[in-house]
């Protein structure tokens, strides 16, 4: 076997700094990279949220109470960072629609839903006609009246 030294006294602390270095070197350059895939998660999020939502609104369509209650005016459901909201009246299709997202829905809210990227909207309107259509975008209030001026993007 080969004998091991005795004066072997490990790294210098230059050596040591060096690696640090490098490695801070390499983190600082990567830093960008990883933040823009972390808003790309988010904004991914959203969407298959905006998806999870329209489908349940699709689903709960199929009833005819709701159906009825929809063509009567519309609805509009919006989600921000704190839930999500349903504007009017619409029990029949509240209920259809709680039991084919699975959220919970009290006082026409619900926390079951939110936006993970920071100020985005998630504006899913259904017409008198029973369409339904979904944006998401960014900005200030999660209202309906104010939506309209800062909603960018996804449109099925």
């Amino acid at each position: 076997m080969k004998r091991l030294r005795k004066d072997n006294q490990g790294f210098s602390l230059v050596e040591l700094i060096v690696v640090v270095l490098i490695m801070a070197i390499i983190a600082v350059a990567l830093a960008p990279q990883v933040l823009k895939w972390v808003n790309n998660a988010r904004i991914s999020t959203d969407l298959n949220t905006m998806d999870s939502i329209k489908t349940a609104a699709q689903t709960a369509l199929t009833n005819e109470d709701a159906y009825a209650e929809i063509r009567k005016g519309g609805l509009t459901i919006i989600v921000n960072n704190k839930g999500a909201t349903i504007s009017g009246n619409f029990t029949s299709f509240e209920k259809k629609f709680k039991e084919y997202s699975g959220a919970t829905i009290n006082d026409h809210k619900t926390t079951d839903f939110k936006t993970k990227n920071g100020n985005a909207v998630i504006c899913v309107t259904i017409d008198e006609n029973a369409k339904v259509v979904g944006q998401y975008g960014t900005g200030g209030s999660a209202s309906a009246s104010t939506i309209s001026t800062y909603i960018s993007a996804v449109n099925d």
